[in-house]
């Protein structure tokens, strides 16, 4: 007959695989642990920016729209005045302005769906 003491130590092996299975496992859900919040941070961070972006491009969309009226009163005083070249540049500027205007206009509605 085997001691109690043979039977406890016949068990040991067994009880430590068990902890050594149940330790591989937390190891591997530390890692993944770890490695989603490396996997994260970036789009973390690009997120922080993007609303961080969003009244940048809103002053930007307003100083726009401003300096876009001051383009038409300007370009009626050209007409007024006959000053072509003039009205030629301002009529350029207009396109640049709008053109501005509606690319702001479209990233302000993908950063304001974030």
């Amino acid at each position: 007959m085997k001691s109690r003491l043979e039977r406890i130590i016949e068990k040991l092996p067994n009880q430590e695989v068990e902890l050594s299975a149940q330790k591989v496992e937390l190891g591997l859900i530390d890692d993944i642990k770890e490695e989603m919040k490396s996997a994260n941070s970036g789009a973390i961070s690009a997120i922080d920016l993007a609303f961080k972006a969003i009244p940048l491009a809103e002053k930007s969309l307003k100083l726009n729209k401003s300096l876009l009226k001051k383009i038409e009163n300007t370009k009626k005083a050209a007409i007024e005045l006959g000053a072509t070249d003039v009205l030629k540049l301002l009529q350029k500027q207009e396109t640049q302005i709008k053109s501005n205007i509606d690319e702001v206009d479209k990233l302000l509605k993908g950063l304001n769906s974030i």
